[in-house]
């Protein structure tokens, strides 16, 4: 993972300290993924530990240890007890860390790389502490040795952890339940992707999926951080090629893992850029130029169906430092934009209240086309698009178009966002003077912008008669204006 864990600045846009990019607030809501499978490609982002889905912090730089997998005879049985105990060591150092990140996020403690390096050192150091307790014992159990084998996993004892599995699986090939040796071979695959011993990792992966082929069932996280693991090794071996096609297996294993159960916002933007921001520097690498445009186009495509603002801007970057990076509008039969029960539905808006217009949704203003903008009164970016939107509003109402200006209450009232008279009333001098032909809906949580993956502002939204976000800009520059335009025609245009 990059030493260099800052939040990089905004190209376009206006940006402010604090959660919400609408509302100024003093705390800092930071997301960690640990996903070093993939080196750091083009910009750095620091995501909170998330619970349950790829959280097991396998994919550290591996030391130098060794350990002979012939030391200590294994027993085949344990006692209850001493195995147990093995256990619970296992699942404090695994949950070190995620305890550690969510005590942070209650507590309202801002914390930042130094902070975050110190709490992964921490867990690192735990890990190891259990993994010398447990090493230690006499006549070590197959269960204690299972669970050894994934300490030396969250201490980062590479090669301690694959020697610690490959005894278990000699051992205990008869004894051992399904799912425990599917966890040796996983974490063996792992560690020797990671360690660079392709062929090794290629067969551990190969019995692995065998196992699995034949069981009619797959661990789709276990299968991304293997595959994305051997994609970076390829990389770094100059194996271009294989390094493609592990990258892409990866993609399919992350597509089916957010399909079974959906990523948070955080861990599913990252996982995805990541993947395929690497597949397009691969294909540079082989002078694949189409292919590494139509990977970003794809990054494209999903943040529209997500939606998510700022990873369609983050895919927009990349691809204009390739080529001009032209607007994308999703196709209105595109069927990464359904679900099993019809159209994917734009989120609902959260709107605490309305000013100077009438109270909607966007299921009530289904038939027509919604643009839905996110500004705020100290974002100058904001201001220069009002002007167009309230051009367009004028112009295109009666063919269909609607606006909902969306903003934020910045003044708090017990530390949360809170209405007030005195920004009411700005907000209403604002529209008069302006001389807006729509009002405001206001927030007073970022519910709504955290939906749509608002990270900067100005953003707006586009919205379909039917009701699936089709459209996503970032910005109110001159070409901005002129893309956002003519998609909003674009839109108006279909039946």
């Amino acid at each position: 993972m990059s030493k260099d864990m800052k939040l990089t600045q905004r190209r376009k846009g206006a940006k402010k300290a604090g959660a919400s990019p609408i509302a100024r607030s003093t705390s800092l809501h930071l997301y960690m993924v640990f996903l070093c499978a993939f080196a750091p490609l083009r910009e750095n982002f620091l995501f909170i530990l998330f619970s349950s889905l790829l959280i097991v912090p396998l994919c550290f730089a591996v030391p130098s240890f060794a350990q002979s997998a012939a030391s200590n005879a294994l027993p085949v049985v344990t006692t209850p007890e001493r195995a147990g105990d093995a256990a619970a060591l296992y699942a404090e150092a695994e949950g070190y860390a995620r305890k550690k990140y969510e005590a942070f996020e209650r507590d309202g403690v801002r914390y930042d790389q130094k902070l975050v390096e110190e709490v992964e050192r921490e867990g690192r150091n735990l890990a190891a502490r259990y993994a010398a307790q447990v090493s230690a014992r006499d006549s070590l159990g197959a269960q204690e040795v299972f669970y050894l084998g994934q300490l030396y996993s969250l201490a980062e004892d590479g090669e301690r952890a694959v020697a610690t599995m490959r005894r278990f699986l000699a051992e205990n090939a008869q004894a051992a339940t399904r799912d425990e040796l599917q966890t040796a071979r996983y974490v063996i695959a792992l560690q020797t992707a990671k360690q660079g011993a392709l062929d090794e990792a290629e067969s551990a992966l190969a019995d692995y999926l065998k196992v699995v082929s034949s069981a009619g069932a797959i661990d789709s996280e276990r299968h991304y951080r293997v595959e994305s693991a051997l994609a970076a090794s390829y990389r770094a071996q100059k194996g271009p090629e294989r390094s493609i096609a592990h990258a892409r297996a990866a993609l399919a294993a992350v597509r089916q893992l957010h399909a079974e159960k959906p990523l948070d916002t955080a861990t599913r933007d990252a996982v995805f850029y990541r993947t395929l921001s690497f597949i397009s520097d691969a294909a540079l690498d082989l002078k694949r130029t189409d292919e590494a445009i139509a990977a970003l186009q794809e990054l494209r495509r999903l943040s529209v169906s997500f939606p998510s603002a700022d990873l369609y801007r983050r895919a927009t970057v990349l691809l204009g430092r390739i080529v001009p990076a032209v607007a994308y509008v999703s196709q209105p039969d595109d069927p990464l934009f359904r679900t099993e029960t019809g159209a994917r539905l734009a989120p609902e808006i959260a709107v605490a209240d309305w000013i100077e217009q009438k109270p909607a949704t966007l299921s009530s203003l289904r038939g027509r086309v919604v643009l839905l903008d996110f500004w705020a009164l100290w974002c100058t970016p904001c201001h220069a698009a009002l002007p167009h939107i309230s051009e367009w509003q004028e112009k295109y109402e009666r063919r269909g178009l609607s606006v909902v200006a969306l903003t934020e209450y910045r003044n708090t009232v017990n530390g949360r966002p809170a209405r007030t008279a005195q920004e009411v009333g700005e907000l209403r001098r604002f529209k008069r003077a302006s001389r807006l032909p729509f009002g405001f809906a206001v927030a007073d949580t970022s519910e709504t912008a955290a939906a749509y993956g608002v990270q900067t502002i100005p953003v707006a939204v586009l919205i379909d008669r039917r009701g699936v976000v089709r459209f996503l800009n970032v910005g109110a520059n001159e070409t901005d204006i002129e893309e956002l335009h003519g998609m909003i025609v674009r839109l108006l245009d279909e039946k």
